[in-house]
């Protein structure tokens, strides 16, 4: 929301993210000037999804190739808001042009390595440190890019998935939306409860990679990096919560892209959100999580309980069991 001076305010999950009406204007600016010049690198990225249509390969969501002006400010405002400048933040930024080619299993490594080197031929380079391959980490699987054509300035985000990784990821977009956010440091105002929340939406998100399959040779792209270590000893009845809280946001989700028709679905943001959450490699809540001491946790088709039904575990009936974090 905009007010009347220019400043920004985030909604709903990103209530209490704020921008000046100075940092507004340099958002925004920067985000029209990437509007310019995205026919271009669309039509570029249309030219080798074709090159590679014989093998499978497929141009996924370039409608959202142009990331939202208040995804954009969302992001910046949540390390704005720590002190970091703008004009920094907005330099650093990959995402504001993002794509995903697809590729199927048998095909994806060397399809892969044939666009690394088209993207070459036509003046482009891998930012340093932005090929980031999570095939091995359980909570997001693909291969995470970053190009750059230094003479025209350019940049852009370029994910690699199998069609199965993509489908993973675009389901578990409300566990990610809920992760990012801070629905349970608000709901909790408990630390070590947060962090038991939190991994349990690890646990949520694996259930769904586990059974897409890793493409032969796949450890021949970018730097091999596991992000989560997955903590199995949580009480159960945290996982079953953060299932409910999942199917309320998703409930959620539609009931605005149905009120919103016909313009763009609630999944236009979910690349960047995940954009966001493989670009963040400072210390997180997440990746203080202890190493996993049993198998997954599997999901149940009992029905999860409707708020009221049943206290949170570490409110009503102390803290959670098991592992402290």
């Amino acid at each position: 929301m905009i007010d009347e001076t220019g400043a920004w305010h985030g909604e709903g999950t990103d209530e209490g993210r704020t921008l000046t009406p100075e940092q507004n204007k340099l958002v925004t600016d920067s985000w029209h000037r990437a509007q310019q010049g995205r026919a271009e690198l669309d039509r570029k990225l249309v030219g080798i999804e074709e090159s590679h249509a014989t093998r499978g390969g497929r141009l996924e969501g370039l409608e959202y190739s142009l990331k939202g002006l208040d995804s954009l400010r969302r992001k910046v405002a949540k390390s704005a808001m720590r002190g970091v400048p703008v004009e920094e933040l907005l330099e650093q930024n990959n995402d504001l042009h993002r794509y995903t080619l697809t590729f199927p299993t048998a095909e994806y490594t060397a399809a892969t390595e044939q666009v690394y080197g088209q993207l070459r031929e036509q003046g482009y380079r891998p930012v340093p440190g932005s090929e980031k391959n999570t095939w091995e980490d359980p909570v997001y699987k693909g291969l995470n890019t970053t190009w750059e054509n230094p003479d025209r300035g350019e940049k852009f985000e370029l994910q690699f998935h199998t069609p199965d990784s993509f489908r993973a990821k675009m389901d578990n977009h409300e566990l990610y939306e809920l992760a990012r956010s801070d629905q349970f440091k608000q709901r909790f105002n408990d630390p070590e409860l947060e962090k038991s929340y939190l991994a349990a939406t690890d646990i949520l998100q694996n259930e769904r990679y586990e059974n897409v399959a890793i493409p032969p040779g796949v450890e021949r792209l970018g730097e091999r990096k596991i992000r989560v270590a997955l903590d199995h000893s949580l009480d159960p009845a945290i996982v079953e919560n953060v299932r409910r809280f999942e199917s309320e946001v998703r409930a959620e989700n539609e009931a605005k892209a149905a009120a919103a028709k016909p313009s763009a679905p609630a999944e236009a943001e979910v690349s960047e959100d995940l954009t966001e959450l493989l670009q963040d490699d400072g210390p997180s809540l997440r990746d203080r999580i202890q190493p996993p001491g049993a198998l997954p946790a599997q999901r149940t088709d009992a029905p999860a309980p409707t708020l009221g039904e049943a206290p949170l575990p570490g409110i009503d009936q102390g803290r959670p069991k098991g592992r402290r974090l």
